[in-house]
This record gives C-alpha cells, structure tokens and sequence, in this order.
C-alpha cells in the first residue's frame, strides 16, 4: 500500500504530521520529553515496522485530490483511508476566525489532528495537508 505514494499515479489525499507532532507522540511513548528529531524516530521506530506502516496509512486517503476549497465543504465526511479504517472531519467556524477543519482521531488515547497547512503540491494528483497530531489507528 506504500506504493501508492511513491509514484504520484493515483490520486490521494495525505495529512502530513508536523515535527512537532511526532515529538509529542515520542513523548508520550516513552514518558519523557522528546525534544530532537532523531529520538523522535527512535521512539516511533521502536513500535515496529507493520504499526509504523498502519500509523502512516491512516494519514492517507486514496483515490481523492482533496483541496481545502473541498475540504471545507465537507463538514461530517467519512474518509475511507489506505490503512482501512475511516476518519471524520469537521469544519467549525468561530465568528472572528477562519474555518477551521479537524480530522477526528480514531484512538482514545490521542488529541484530534487540525489542518495547520493546505493544498501542498496542489495541482497534482496527488495532494497533502499538514496537521498539528499523529492520528492513531482504534487498535493503538
């Protein structure tokens, strides 16, 4: 399934975790403050190949070019993503601000992920936003 990315082929949507995120993640895996970008790999690397490979799946929604004027008009969409399970997004919009678009993580142990950055590599097949969390599979 990794494959998919790797050619630029097929269209897909990714929702790409930022630095940060993935220190927050390592520091919730190991109970300490993660502070560099190799221990963070360390950490995340430490859980094994196949839920490292689920973990990433879960970031990408085959078969869509999701652009953020989409996204925004997509309020309560389940998306079917290459890992197998489906995310919700929600759009909120306070008054003062611009909308906001949320993926709902699927486990019950991690925060929501929001849509920091849109539309990199727009124009492409396919297409990615950056989020400020790992999104977790239900399992973990």
């Amino acid at each position: 399934p990794v494959s998919l990315l790797t050619d630029g082929r097929e269209r897909a949507t990714a929702f790409l975790p930022t630095d940060a995120a993935f220190k927050r993640l390592a520091s919730a895996l190991t109970g300490k403050q993660v502070r560099s970008e190799a221990k963070a790999f360390q950490a995340v690397a430490g859980l094994g190949l196949e839920t490292v490979e689920e973990v990433l799946l879960l970031h990408v929604v085959p078969g869509a070019t999701i652009t953020a004027k989409k996204a925004l008009k997509s309020n309560g969409a389940k998306l079917t993503t290459a890992q197998g399970e489906k995310l919700k997004v929600k759009v909120t919009k306070a008054h003062s601000s611009s909308p906001r678009v949320t993926i709902k993580d699927l486990s019950k142990t991690s925060s929501n992920a929001r849509v920091i950055q849109v539309d990199i590599n727009k124009g492409n097949k396919q297409i990615a936003h950056g989020i400020n969390n790992v999104l977790l599979p239900k399992a973990l």
